[in-house]
């Protein structure tokens, strides 16, 4: 599955070649996500991107639920690699007639509906398992605001950080490879800490954990951590716990907020590892935080002799999510 990863110099490229081929006209105050999974994180990154660079406010939906007050002046982004995860189905047909719809996929129901009804569509790279087609949604999505007139990110600097990568994917594979063995030595429950604005890179990180090597993972971000987490490891019932410390280090505040959770961590024993962002921005760091934690966590699985792509647990909730959401 690692090749699935080296493509991603390869996604960025088709997605920059791509890159205002498709625009949208409108009066929009607010942005909305809805998608789930590796399509849903799609949404994280966008609200991060917004944050830091700026743009109009993002909002994420994972779930079938849209939210009560919907207007025209909400651009919405309805985000299934499938095509045909059932919550982001449903939430579409709740805000169809209400928003302006994007519908971004690669196939499925979602594909057929949007070219049907005459809806914005943003077709994305088939084949690929589903998790691993981030920058190709990303950028789409990016393109498609910066050519209508809401950019978050320029051409200009999508490029530069599709240079980066492609010049630093073998070191983002030796990184990821020496990080999992790092928690495959140490063992234990696994802890992703960083600090703001990374909340939505360490998010991903837990699910890419979850879905390819088969763990459960906490997430912890500074400095909310210092207002709740902080004292649940006054006296915690175990100490079974192996810690990676996501920091960049051009981030003054940010690094000292995480030189002070691995004070915390270290008083308790905790093994730690530092994965410190390389980049020129934060999109750079945003991806290339990204590649770390994928291949980490294929080289993870192969190291515990699972099967990164076979999601069991995944298939098993499909074969009922009919039943649970007839109404």
């Amino acid at each position: 599955m690692f090749e699935h990863y080296r493509g991603w110099v390869e996604q960025l490229r088709k997605a920059l070649d791509e890159w205002g081929s498709i625009s949208v006209s409108g009066g929009f105050n607010t942005i909305r996500v809805a998608g789930m999974g590796g399509s849903g994180i799609v949404g994280d990154y966008l609200a991060s991107l917004s944050h830091v660079y700026g743009g109009l406010p993002v909002f994420v939906y994972k779930t079938h639920l849209p939210p009560t007050s919907v207007s025209s002046s909400d651009l919405f982004f309805i985000v299934s690699y499938s095509g045909n995860t059932i919550e982001t189905i449903r939430f579409m047909e709740m805000v169809r007639g209400k928003g302006f719809l994007v519908v971004v996929s690669s196939d499925g129901f979602l594909e057929k509906y949007a070219l049907e009804n005459n809806l914005a569509f943003i077709k994305v790279i088939g084949g690929l398992v589903p998790r691993t087609a981030l920058p190709h949604m990303l950028y789409s999505i990016l393109g498609l605001l910066d050519s209508s007139g809401y950019s978050i990110v320029s051409r200009d600097e999508a490029y530069s950080a599709y240079v980066f990568i492609r010049e630093r994917i073998d070191d983002a594979y030796s990184e990821g490879v020496g990080l999992a063995r790092f928690i495959f030595d140490n063992r234990g429950l696994l802890i992703l800490a960083t600090h703001s604005p990374y909340e939505a890179l360490v998010v991903r990180g837990k699910n890419e954990f979850n879905e390819n090597s088969k763990i459960p993972v906490k997430v912890e971000v500074s400095p909310e951590w210092m207002h709740n987490d902080i004292v649940g490891w006054e006296k915690p019932l175990g100490r079974d716990y192996v810690v990676v410390l996501v920091r960049d280090e051009s981030d003054v505040v940010g690094s000292r907020l995480v030189d002070y959770m691995y004070r915390v961590y270290n008083r308790l024993g905790f093994p730690c590892y530092n994965l410190v962002l390389r980049g020129n921005g934060f999109l750079d760091k945003l991806l290339y935080g990204s590649l770390v934690f994928g291949f980490a966590s294929v080289e993870l699985a192969r190291l515990r002799g699972v099967d990164p792509l076979v999601t069991e647990s995944i298939v098993e909730y499909k074969s009922v999510v009919d039943k649970i959401f007839s109404v």
